[in-house]
């Protein structure tokens, strides 16, 4: 009777880890499909860099291409959870618009400054 309950116990374990590790994050799905697409823009001309780029974004975010893709087609049979995952990218877009606007502002003031100062 131990080994049967020893059994049930690893084998809970086991595969409870192997589910947690096939379910991948929306927010980090929506993350990267957002990085992955201002990337296809950035390097729409250069197929070999787009490649790198791409394989590096994979890497960043620690997923396979292939888990990625399957969150996404897993997402796509559940109406909700993908107009959730449409949510998240999209409030992470408008993030990295807000960021890039910054930056753009503090470059800007930083050359008016150059310029009054000569």
């Amino acid at each position: 009777m131990k080994i049967v309950w020893i059994f049930l116990i690893v084998s809970s374990f086991f595969f409870s880890g192997c589910s947690s590790e096939d379910e991948v994050d929306k927010d980090k799905i929506a993350h990267l499909y957002v990085d992955i697409l201002v990337t296809q823009e950035t390097y729409k001309y250069n197929i070999d860099s787009l490649k790198i780029a791409v394989d590096s974004l994979y890497k960043d975010y620690h997923l396979t291409e292939q888990q990625y893709k399957s969150s996404l087609e897993k997402f796509k049979y559940d109406e909700q959870t993908w107009s959730d995952f449409f949510k998240l990218a999209e409030v992470y877009l408008d993030t990295l618009k807000a960021q890039e606007n910054r930056r753009i502002a503090e470059k800007k003031k930083e050359e008016k400054e150059l310029k009054l100062n000569k």
